[in-house]
Protein backbone atom coordinates (compact mmCIF):
# COMPACT_ATOMS: atom_id res chain seq x y z
CA UNK A 1 0.00 0.00 0.00
CA UNK A 2 1.36 3.47 -1.22
CA UNK A 3 2.35 5.91 2.08
CA UNK A 4 0.60 9.09 2.32
CA UNK A 5 3.24 11.29 1.80
CA UNK A 6 2.88 14.74 4.28
CA UNK A 7 4.53 17.36 3.25
CA UNK A 8 5.31 20.19 5.60
CA UNK A 9 5.91 24.01 4.81
CA UNK A 10 8.27 23.91 7.33
CA UNK A 11 11.97 23.07 6.76
CA UNK A 12 11.89 19.44 8.56
CA UNK A 13 15.98 19.17 8.49
CA UNK A 14 16.63 18.16 11.85
CA UNK A 15 19.16 20.61 13.45
CA UNK A 16 20.80 19.62 16.45
CA UNK A 17 21.64 23.22 17.81
CA UNK A 18 18.00 23.86 17.66
CA UNK A 19 17.83 20.46 20.01
CA UNK A 20 20.46 21.35 22.21
CA UNK A 21 19.37 25.06 22.85
CA UNK A 22 15.40 23.35 23.20
CA UNK A 23 16.90 21.13 26.42
CA UNK A 24 18.76 23.48 27.94
CA UNK A 25 16.26 26.09 28.18
CA UNK A 26 13.51 23.31 29.39
CA UNK A 27 16.20 22.24 31.80
CA UNK A 28 16.51 26.02 33.23
CA UNK A 29 13.29 27.32 32.90
CA UNK A 30 11.50 24.26 33.66
CA UNK A 31 12.62 24.10 37.97
CA UNK A 32 10.24 23.48 39.91
CA UNK A 33 7.31 22.72 37.29
CA UNK A 34 5.91 19.48 38.33
CA UNK A 35 4.54 17.96 35.21
CA UNK A 36 4.37 14.51 35.94
CA UNK A 37 0.83 14.13 36.64
CA UNK A 38 -0.20 15.14 33.48
CA UNK A 39 -0.48 11.96 31.64
CA UNK A 40 0.59 11.55 27.99
CA UNK A 41 -2.90 11.52 26.04
CA UNK A 42 -2.05 12.57 22.69
CA UNK A 43 -0.28 9.45 20.60
CA UNK A 44 1.65 9.11 17.43
CA UNK A 45 0.01 6.23 15.30
CA UNK A 46 2.54 3.73 15.02
CA UNK A 47 2.75 2.06 11.13
CA UNK A 48 1.87 -1.38 12.74
CA UNK A 49 -1.67 0.44 13.07
CA UNK A 50 -2.10 2.74 10.06
CA UNK A 51 -0.67 0.85 7.71
CA UNK A 52 -3.61 -0.49 6.52
CA UNK A 53 -5.37 1.99 6.13
CA UNK A 54 -2.66 5.36 6.71
CA UNK A 55 -5.43 8.08 5.56
CA UNK A 56 -8.03 6.82 8.58
CA UNK A 57 -5.28 8.30 11.25
CA UNK A 58 -4.60 12.01 9.12
CA UNK A 59 -6.63 15.01 9.24
CA UNK A 60 -7.90 15.75 5.64
CA UNK A 61 -9.29 19.29 6.30
CA UNK A 62 -8.49 20.75 9.08
CA UNK A 63 -5.70 20.08 11.73
CA UNK A 64 -5.62 20.66 15.48
CA UNK A 65 -2.84 21.29 17.06
CA UNK A 66 1.20 20.71 16.55
CA UNK A 67 1.47 17.14 15.05
CA UNK A 68 -0.33 18.08 11.26
CA UNK A 69 -0.46 22.01 11.97
CA UNK A 70 2.05 22.90 9.34
CA UNK A 71 0.73 20.12 6.22
CA UNK A 72 0.23 22.23 2.73
CA UNK A 73 -2.98 20.72 1.82
CA UNK A 74 -4.41 21.66 5.76
CA UNK A 75 -2.57 25.08 5.99
CA UNK A 76 -5.16 26.92 3.78
CA UNK A 77 -7.77 26.26 6.76
CA UNK A 78 -5.59 28.56 8.75
CA UNK A 79 -7.06 31.81 7.87
CA UNK A 80 -10.33 30.64 8.49
CA UNK A 81 -9.42 29.64 11.79
CA UNK A 82 -7.73 33.12 12.91
CA UNK A 83 -11.00 34.81 11.45
CA UNK A 84 -13.19 32.37 13.68
CA UNK A 85 -11.12 33.38 16.63
CA UNK A 86 -11.45 37.06 16.22
CA UNK A 87 -15.15 36.66 15.97
CA UNK A 88 -15.01 34.91 18.95
CA UNK A 89 -13.49 37.15 21.11
CA UNK A 90 -14.29 40.99 22.74
CA UNK A 91 -12.63 43.67 20.51
CA UNK A 92 -10.52 44.23 23.80
CA UNK A 93 -9.39 40.39 23.41
CA UNK A 94 -8.50 40.76 19.91
CA UNK A 95 -6.36 44.00 21.10
CA UNK A 96 -4.07 42.79 23.85
CA UNK A 97 -4.11 39.11 22.22
CA UNK A 98 -0.56 38.03 22.73
CA UNK A 99 -0.17 39.43 26.29
CA UNK A 100 -3.18 38.16 27.20
CA UNK A 101 -3.12 34.50 25.73
CA UNK A 102 0.07 33.98 24.03
CA UNK A 103 2.01 35.06 27.12
CA UNK A 104 -0.01 33.01 29.42
CA UNK A 105 -0.01 29.99 26.76
CA UNK A 106 3.78 30.27 26.97
CA UNK A 107 4.57 30.08 30.61
CA UNK A 108 2.25 26.51 29.86
CA UNK A 109 4.63 25.10 27.60
CA UNK A 110 6.11 22.66 29.93
CA UNK A 111 2.08 21.62 30.44
CA UNK A 112 1.71 21.64 26.71
CA UNK A 113 4.88 19.06 26.03
CA UNK A 114 4.26 16.82 28.34
CA UNK A 115 0.66 16.41 26.88
CA UNK A 116 1.99 15.16 23.59
CA UNK A 117 3.83 11.24 23.26
CA UNK A 118 5.96 12.54 19.90
CA UNK A 119 9.06 15.16 20.68
CA UNK A 120 7.64 18.49 19.86
CA UNK A 121 10.44 20.00 17.02
CA UNK A 122 9.11 23.75 17.55
CA UNK A 123 9.97 26.55 20.04
CA UNK A 124 7.78 27.83 22.67
CA UNK A 125 6.19 31.25 20.48
CA UNK A 126 5.21 28.31 17.68
CA UNK A 127 3.54 26.34 20.34
CA UNK A 128 1.59 29.01 22.34
CA UNK A 129 0.26 30.41 19.04
CA UNK A 130 -0.44 26.81 17.21
CA UNK A 131 -2.36 26.30 20.82
CA UNK A 132 -3.96 29.88 21.33
CA UNK A 133 -5.58 29.75 17.42
CA UNK A 134 -6.69 26.11 17.56
CA UNK A 135 -7.72 25.55 21.13
CA UNK A 136 -10.31 29.20 20.44
CA UNK A 137 -11.01 28.07 17.19
CA UNK A 138 -12.03 24.37 19.07
CA UNK A 139 -14.44 26.10 21.60
CA UNK A 140 -16.03 28.14 19.30
CA UNK A 141 -16.83 25.04 17.47
CA UNK A 142 -18.67 23.72 20.69
CA UNK A 143 -20.19 26.74 21.42
CA UNK A 144 -21.98 27.05 17.64
CA UNK A 145 -22.53 23.11 17.12
CA UNK A 146 -26.09 23.43 17.32
CA UNK A 147 -26.13 25.91 14.26
CA UNK A 148 -23.05 24.78 12.22
CA UNK A 149 -24.68 26.58 8.88
CA UNK A 150 -23.51 29.87 11.04
CA UNK A 151 -20.21 28.19 12.16
CA UNK A 152 -18.65 27.31 8.73
CA UNK A 153 -20.29 27.22 5.39
CA UNK A 154 -21.04 24.04 3.42
CA UNK A 155 -19.15 25.68 0.59
CA UNK A 156 -16.19 25.46 2.91
CA UNK A 157 -16.24 22.00 4.05
CA UNK A 158 -18.60 19.51 4.27
CA UNK A 159 -19.43 19.38 8.12
CA UNK A 160 -18.42 15.13 7.72
CA UNK A 161 -15.01 15.98 7.21
CA UNK A 162 -15.20 18.05 10.18
CA UNK A 163 -16.49 15.09 12.11
CA UNK A 164 -13.83 12.82 11.23
CA UNK A 165 -11.09 14.96 11.81
CA UNK A 166 -12.21 16.24 15.30
CA UNK A 167 -11.73 12.79 16.00
CA UNK A 168 -8.32 11.52 14.72
CA UNK A 169 -6.40 10.85 17.35
CA UNK A 170 -3.22 12.52 16.38
CA UNK A 171 -5.69 15.80 16.02
CA UNK A 172 -6.75 16.07 19.68
CA UNK A 173 -6.22 18.87 21.81
CA UNK A 174 -6.20 17.84 25.53
CA UNK A 175 -8.81 19.33 27.78
CA UNK A 176 -5.95 20.43 30.56
CA UNK A 177 -5.20 23.16 27.44
CA UNK A 178 -8.77 23.86 26.74
CA UNK A 179 -9.46 24.37 30.41
CA UNK A 180 -6.41 26.71 30.59
CA UNK A 181 -7.36 29.01 27.81
CA UNK A 182 -11.02 29.19 29.31
CA UNK A 183 -9.50 30.37 32.03
CA UNK A 184 -7.08 33.23 30.26
CA UNK A 185 -10.62 34.54 28.31
CA UNK A 186 -12.38 34.00 31.45
CA UNK A 187 -14.64 31.85 29.11
CA UNK A 188 -17.98 30.81 30.59
CA UNK A 189 -18.88 27.95 28.77
CA UNK A 190 -19.49 24.43 30.10
CA UNK A 191 -17.24 22.81 28.21
CA UNK A 192 -17.30 18.87 29.46
CA UNK A 193 -21.65 18.85 29.15
CA UNK A 194 -21.06 20.44 25.42
CA UNK A 195 -18.34 17.84 24.22
CA UNK A 196 -20.65 15.38 26.00
CA UNK A 197 -23.61 16.09 23.72
CA UNK A 198 -21.18 16.12 20.53
CA UNK A 199 -20.22 12.60 21.28
CA UNK A 200 -24.20 11.69 21.90
CA UNK A 201 -24.20 12.61 18.41
CA UNK A 202 -22.12 11.30 16.58
CA UNK A 203 -21.09 8.26 18.81
CA UNK A 204 -21.28 5.06 16.57
CA UNK A 205 -22.48 3.20 19.69
CA UNK A 206 -24.39 3.83 22.71
CA UNK A 207 -22.94 5.93 25.69
CA UNK A 208 -23.14 5.55 29.23
CA UNK A 209 -26.71 5.01 30.81
CA UNK A 210 -26.25 7.53 33.47
CA UNK A 211 -24.11 10.50 32.05
CA UNK A 212 -25.12 13.15 34.66
CA UNK A 213 -23.36 10.77 37.57
CA UNK A 214 -20.58 10.07 35.23
CA UNK A 215 -19.13 13.34 34.07
CA UNK A 216 -17.72 14.84 37.52
CA UNK A 217 -15.83 11.25 38.80
CA UNK A 218 -13.67 11.13 35.73
CA UNK A 219 -11.18 13.87 34.47
CA UNK A 220 -10.95 13.43 30.51
CA UNK A 221 -8.47 13.92 28.39
CA UNK A 222 -9.70 15.39 25.46
CA UNK A 223 -12.61 14.53 23.07
CA UNK A 224 -11.71 11.42 21.67
CA UNK A 225 -10.83 9.72 25.13
CA UNK A 226 -14.05 11.61 26.35
CA UNK A 227 -15.98 9.14 23.74
CA UNK A 228 -13.94 6.13 24.48
CA UNK A 229 -14.89 6.01 27.92
CA UNK A 230 -18.40 7.31 27.44
CA UNK A 231 -18.60 3.68 24.92
CA UNK A 232 -16.54 1.92 26.94
CA UNK A 233 -18.11 2.33 30.76
CA UNK A 234 -21.35 1.61 28.94
CA UNK A 235 -23.34 -1.23 30.65
CA UNK A 236 -26.90 -2.35 30.71
CA UNK A 237 -28.63 -4.52 33.11
CA UNK A 238 -29.46 -8.29 31.85
CA UNK A 239 -33.21 -8.51 30.15
CA UNK A 240 -32.01 -12.02 29.96
CA UNK A 241 -30.93 -14.33 32.72
CA UNK A 242 -27.82 -15.11 32.64
CA UNK A 243 -26.82 -19.11 32.34
CA UNK A 244 -22.86 -18.40 32.84
CA UNK A 245 -20.72 -15.54 34.48
CA UNK A 246 -19.24 -12.48 32.79
CA UNK A 247 -16.64 -12.85 34.90
CA UNK A 248 -14.47 -15.82 33.86
CA UNK A 249 -11.13 -15.79 33.63
CA UNK A 250 -10.17 -14.39 30.38
CA UNK A 251 -8.90 -17.34 27.94
CA UNK A 252 -5.46 -17.71 25.92
CA UNK A 253 -4.36 -14.90 22.93
CA UNK A 254 -6.80 -15.04 20.23
CA UNK A 255 -4.22 -16.33 18.24
CA UNK A 256 -4.32 -19.87 19.81
CA UNK A 257 -7.48 -20.41 18.63
CA UNK A 258 -6.49 -21.78 14.95
CA UNK A 259 -7.86 -24.62 12.90
CA UNK A 260 -6.94 -27.59 15.72
CA UNK A 261 -10.32 -26.40 17.88
CA UNK A 262 -12.18 -26.46 14.69
CA UNK A 263 -11.48 -30.22 13.10
CA UNK A 264 -11.70 -33.52 13.81
CA UNK A 265 -8.97 -35.49 14.72
CA UNK A 266 -10.61 -39.12 15.64
CA UNK A 267 -13.84 -41.33 14.77
CA UNK A 268 -15.56 -41.01 17.88
CA UNK A 269 -17.88 -37.72 16.68
CA UNK A 270 -18.29 -39.70 13.13
CA UNK A 271 -19.22 -42.71 14.96
CA UNK A 272 -21.71 -40.71 17.08
CA UNK A 273 -23.12 -39.18 13.95
CA UNK A 274 -23.37 -42.89 12.40
CA UNK A 275 -25.25 -43.46 15.35
CA UNK A 276 -27.91 -41.01 15.25
CA UNK A 277 -28.51 -41.83 11.80
CA UNK A 278 -29.11 -45.52 12.95
CA UNK A 279 -26.71 -46.67 10.25
CA UNK A 280 -23.53 -46.97 12.53
CA UNK A 281 -21.75 -50.14 11.13
CA UNK A 282 -22.38 -49.51 7.30
CA UNK A 283 -21.63 -46.17 7.65
CA UNK A 284 -18.48 -46.76 9.61
CA UNK A 285 -17.35 -48.94 7.31
CA UNK A 286 -17.08 -46.54 4.37
CA UNK A 287 -15.28 -43.85 6.52
CA UNK A 288 -12.96 -46.15 7.15
CA UNK A 289 -12.26 -47.41 3.59
CA UNK A 290 -12.13 -44.28 1.98
CA UNK A 291 -9.64 -42.68 5.51
CA UNK A 292 -7.89 -46.06 4.92
CA UNK A 293 -6.85 -45.25 1.15
CA UNK A 294 -3.57 -43.56 0.52
CA UNK A 295 -4.13 -40.89 -1.37
CA UNK A 296 -1.24 -38.63 -1.04
CA UNK A 297 1.04 -42.11 -2.19
CA UNK A 298 -1.44 -42.11 -5.37
CA UNK A 299 -0.82 -38.05 -5.87
CA UNK A 300 2.87 -38.75 -5.46
CA UNK A 301 2.99 -41.38 -8.32
CA UNK A 302 0.45 -39.30 -10.74
CA UNK A 303 2.87 -36.36 -10.08
CA UNK A 304 0.53 -34.28 -8.13
CA UNK A 305 2.30 -33.86 -5.07
CA UNK A 306 -0.79 -32.40 -3.78
CA UNK A 307 -0.40 -32.60 -0.14
CA UNK A 308 2.99 -30.41 -0.58
CA UNK A 309 1.12 -27.67 -3.15
CA UNK A 310 -1.73 -27.11 -0.72
CA UNK A 311 0.29 -26.86 2.34
CA UNK A 312 2.26 -24.23 0.84
CA UNK A 313 -0.78 -22.47 -0.59
CA UNK A 314 -2.44 -22.62 2.48
CA UNK A 315 0.51 -20.51 3.84
CA UNK A 316 1.17 -18.08 0.81
CA UNK A 317 -2.46 -17.39 0.51
CA UNK A 318 -2.78 -15.36 3.94
CA UNK A 319 -4.78 -11.99 3.48
CA UNK A 320 -3.07 -9.04 4.33
CA UNK A 321 -5.97 -8.12 6.67
CA UNK A 322 -6.31 -10.75 9.08
CA UNK A 323 -9.07 -11.82 10.95
CA UNK A 324 -10.39 -13.68 13.75
CA UNK A 325 -11.21 -16.92 13.57
CA UNK A 326 -15.23 -17.10 13.81
CA UNK A 327 -18.01 -18.18 10.98
CA UNK A 328 -20.07 -15.13 9.38
CA UNK A 329 -23.31 -13.87 10.82
CA UNK A 330 -25.47 -15.62 7.97
CA UNK A 331 -22.95 -18.86 8.88
CA UNK A 332 -23.86 -19.18 12.71
CA UNK A 333 -27.66 -18.34 11.71
CA UNK A 334 -27.94 -21.07 9.05
CA UNK A 335 -25.90 -23.99 10.11
CA UNK A 336 -26.00 -23.17 14.11
CA UNK A 337 -29.20 -22.03 13.87
CA UNK A 338 -27.78 -19.25 16.61
CA UNK A 339 -30.19 -16.05 16.67
CA UNK A 340 -29.20 -12.14 17.03
CA UNK A 341 -30.83 -9.71 19.63
CA UNK A 342 -30.27 -5.79 19.83
CA UNK A 343 -29.13 -5.55 23.32
CA UNK A 344 -30.05 -2.23 25.39
CA UNK A 345 -26.63 -1.25 26.20
CA UNK A 346 -23.13 -0.94 24.79
CA UNK A 347 -20.69 -3.02 23.83
CA UNK A 348 -20.26 -4.56 27.25
CA UNK A 349 -23.30 -6.27 26.97
CA UNK A 350 -21.88 -8.19 24.13
CA UNK A 351 -23.14 -11.79 25.42
CA UNK A 352 -23.83 -15.20 23.55
CA UNK A 353 -26.07 -17.04 25.52
CA UNK A 354 -25.60 -21.02 24.53
CA UNK A 355 -28.74 -22.22 26.80
CA UNK A 356 -31.27 -19.52 24.19
CA UNK A 357 -28.62 -19.38 21.47
CA UNK A 358 -29.01 -16.00 21.16
CA UNK A 359 -26.03 -13.56 20.36
CA UNK A 360 -26.55 -9.94 22.30
CA UNK A 361 -24.72 -6.84 20.40
CA UNK A 362 -25.32 -3.30 20.67
CA UNK A 363 -26.74 -1.27 18.00
CA UNK A 364 -24.57 0.40 15.91
CA UNK A 365 -25.05 3.60 14.27
CA UNK A 366 -22.80 4.12 11.00
CA UNK A 367 -22.36 7.28 9.17
CA UNK A 368 -19.80 8.28 6.67
CA UNK A 369 -16.92 9.23 9.53
CA UNK A 370 -18.08 6.18 11.50
CA UNK A 371 -15.13 4.05 9.77
CA UNK A 372 -12.19 6.97 11.10
CA UNK A 373 -13.79 7.24 14.51
CA UNK A 374 -13.70 3.45 15.26
CA UNK A 375 -10.35 2.93 13.76
CA UNK A 376 -8.67 6.20 15.87
CA UNK A 377 -10.59 4.90 19.27
CA UNK A 378 -9.33 1.32 19.15
CA UNK A 379 -5.53 3.22 17.99
CA UNK A 380 -6.33 5.19 21.04
CA UNK A 381 -7.02 1.98 23.44
CA UNK A 382 -4.33 -0.21 22.34
CA UNK A 383 -1.84 2.91 23.04
CA UNK A 384 -3.06 3.59 26.72
CA UNK A 385 -1.36 1.86 29.43
CA UNK A 386 -3.63 -0.82 31.75
CA UNK A 387 -7.11 -0.93 28.84
CA UNK A 388 -9.35 -3.57 29.02
CA UNK A 389 -9.35 -3.56 25.65
CA UNK A 390 -13.39 -4.28 25.30
CA UNK A 391 -13.57 -1.79 22.18
CA UNK A 392 -10.95 -3.73 20.26
CA UNK A 393 -12.79 -7.14 21.25
CA UNK A 394 -16.13 -6.06 19.61
CA UNK A 395 -14.82 -4.63 16.74
CA UNK A 396 -12.58 -8.05 16.56
CA UNK A 397 -15.91 -9.96 16.98
CA UNK A 398 -18.17 -8.03 13.78
CA UNK A 399 -15.26 -7.86 11.98
CA UNK A 400 -15.17 -11.46 12.16
CA UNK A 401 -19.30 -11.87 11.82
CA UNK A 402 -19.38 -9.66 8.74
CA UNK A 403 -17.84 -10.70 5.39
CA UNK A 404 -20.75 -10.52 2.91
CA UNK A 405 -24.01 -8.03 2.14
CA UNK A 406 -26.01 -11.21 3.71
CA UNK A 407 -24.43 -10.81 6.88
CA UNK A 408 -24.93 -6.94 7.07
CA UNK A 409 -28.72 -7.23 5.93
CA UNK A 410 -29.22 -9.50 8.62
CA UNK A 411 -27.76 -7.70 10.97
CA UNK A 412 -30.17 -4.44 10.12
CA UNK A 413 -33.01 -6.70 10.23
CA UNK A 414 -32.10 -7.56 14.01
CA UNK A 415 -32.08 -3.82 14.73
CA UNK A 416 -28.46 -4.15 14.93
CA UNK A 417 -26.73 -2.23 12.52
CA UNK A 418 -28.59 1.49 11.48
CA UNK A 419 -27.21 4.49 9.84
CA UNK A 420 -26.68 5.66 6.09
CA UNK A 421 -23.71 3.74 5.16
CA UNK A 422 -24.63 1.38 2.78
CA UNK A 423 -24.00 -2.76 2.78
CA UNK A 424 -21.48 -2.98 0.81
CA UNK A 425 -19.79 0.05 2.49
CA UNK A 426 -19.92 -1.50 5.77
CA UNK A 427 -18.39 -5.06 4.76
CA UNK A 428 -15.25 -2.70 2.87
CA UNK A 429 -15.05 -1.05 6.45
CA UNK A 430 -15.17 -4.30 8.78
CA UNK A 431 -13.52 -6.70 6.37
CA UNK A 432 -10.65 -3.83 5.74
CA UNK A 433 -10.52 -4.19 9.76
CA UNK A 434 -7.15 -6.00 10.57
CA UNK A 435 -7.01 -8.02 13.59
CA UNK A 436 -6.82 -5.68 16.63
CA UNK A 437 -6.34 -8.41 19.59
CA UNK A 438 -3.29 -10.11 18.17
CA UNK A 439 -1.16 -9.99 21.78
CA UNK A 440 -4.21 -9.56 24.13
CA UNK A 441 -6.03 -11.35 26.50
CA UNK A 442 -8.45 -13.74 24.58
CA UNK A 443 -12.83 -12.86 23.21
CA UNK A 444 -14.73 -14.81 25.54
CA UNK A 445 -17.76 -14.14 23.34
CA UNK A 446 -16.26 -15.63 20.52
CA UNK A 447 -14.38 -18.64 22.21
CA UNK A 448 -18.22 -19.35 23.43
CA UNK A 449 -19.44 -18.69 19.67
CA UNK A 450 -16.61 -21.16 18.12
CA UNK A 451 -17.50 -23.74 20.59
CA UNK A 452 -21.49 -23.86 20.10
CA UNK A 453 -20.71 -23.67 16.26
CA UNK A 454 -18.32 -26.51 16.40
CA UNK A 455 -20.35 -28.52 18.53
CA UNK A 456 -23.08 -28.90 15.84
CA UNK A 457 -23.38 -32.23 14.19
CA UNK A 458 -23.32 -30.82 11.07
CA UNK A 459 -20.72 -28.94 11.36
CA UNK A 460 -18.73 -31.46 12.84
CA UNK A 461 -19.13 -34.29 9.36
CA UNK A 462 -18.38 -31.51 7.83
CA UNK A 463 -15.05 -30.14 9.25
CA UNK A 464 -14.35 -34.01 9.31
CA UNK A 465 -14.42 -34.69 5.51
CA UNK A 466 -12.82 -31.83 4.56
CA UNK A 467 -9.91 -32.36 6.65
CA UNK A 468 -9.30 -35.99 5.49
CA UNK A 469 -9.99 -35.22 1.60
CA UNK A 470 -8.08 -32.09 1.23
CA UNK A 471 -5.29 -33.72 -0.34
CA UNK A 472 -7.93 -35.98 -2.15
CA UNK A 473 -9.82 -33.68 -3.83
CA UNK A 474 -7.67 -33.67 -7.16
CA UNK A 475 -6.44 -36.85 -7.13
CA UNK A 476 -10.55 -38.02 -7.43
CA UNK A 477 -10.97 -35.50 -10.30
CA UNK A 478 -8.19 -37.54 -12.29
CA UNK A 479 -9.77 -40.66 -11.12
CA UNK A 480 -12.94 -39.94 -12.47
CA UNK A 481 -12.05 -38.60 -15.21
CA UNK A 482 -10.06 -41.52 -16.35
CA UNK A 483 -12.73 -43.73 -15.13
CA UNK A 484 -15.41 -41.74 -17.02
CA UNK A 485 -13.27 -42.20 -20.02
CA UNK A 486 -12.80 -46.02 -19.59
CA UNK A 487 -17.04 -46.44 -19.38
CA UNK A 488 -17.07 -44.47 -22.62
CA UNK A 489 -15.19 -46.57 -23.99
CA UNK A 490 -16.64 -49.78 -23.01
CA UNK A 491 -20.04 -48.38 -24.39
CA UNK A 492 -18.57 -47.43 -27.48
CA UNK A 493 -16.84 -50.90 -28.11
CA UNK A 494 -20.22 -52.80 -26.61
CA UNK A 495 -22.59 -50.36 -29.28
CA UNK A 496 -20.46 -52.05 -32.06
CA UNK A 497 -19.07 -55.49 -31.08
CA UNK A 498 -22.07 -56.37 -28.33
CA UNK A 499 -21.43 -57.06 -24.68
CA UNK A 500 -23.84 -60.09 -23.97
CA UNK A 501 -21.94 -61.14 -20.70
CA UNK A 502 -21.29 -57.74 -19.57
CA UNK A 503 -25.43 -56.21 -20.30
CA UNK A 504 -27.19 -59.45 -19.83
CA UNK A 505 -28.30 -59.41 -23.53
CA UNK A 506 -27.99 -61.87 -26.84
CA UNK A 507 -26.22 -60.29 -29.76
Amino acid sequence: MKEIELDSILNINFSKKRWVDQISKNFNEEVGIDVSHVPVCVFNVPKSISRFKPEAYVPQAIALGPYHHFETHLYQMERYKVAVVKAFLNPNQVHSFEPLVIDKLKRAEPLIRACYHKYLDLNGDMLAWIFAIDGLFLLDLFKHYGEMEQFIPKKLMKYETLYRDMMVLENQIPMVILNEIQKIINGDLELLPMMIGYCEVHSPLKLTRDLNSNIGNTNYLHLLDLMYHLIVDNESPRKYNQQESCHEQRANDMHEITRKHHVITNMEDIKEIGQKLGKFKKFGNMVSVMVSIPWEKISDLLGLNIGKKLDKEDGDDLPRVTEIDIPSASSLSKYAYIHFNASDGGISDTEFVASKAVLYLPVITLETYSEVLLRNLVAYEIAIAGSTMELAHYVDLMSGIIDTEEDVMLLKSKGIIKGGMTNKEIVDLFNGMNKWNEDARGNRTVKKLNEYYNKQLAIKAWKFIKKRMRGSRKVLTVVFALLACLLMIVYSFCEVYGCPKLFNKVS
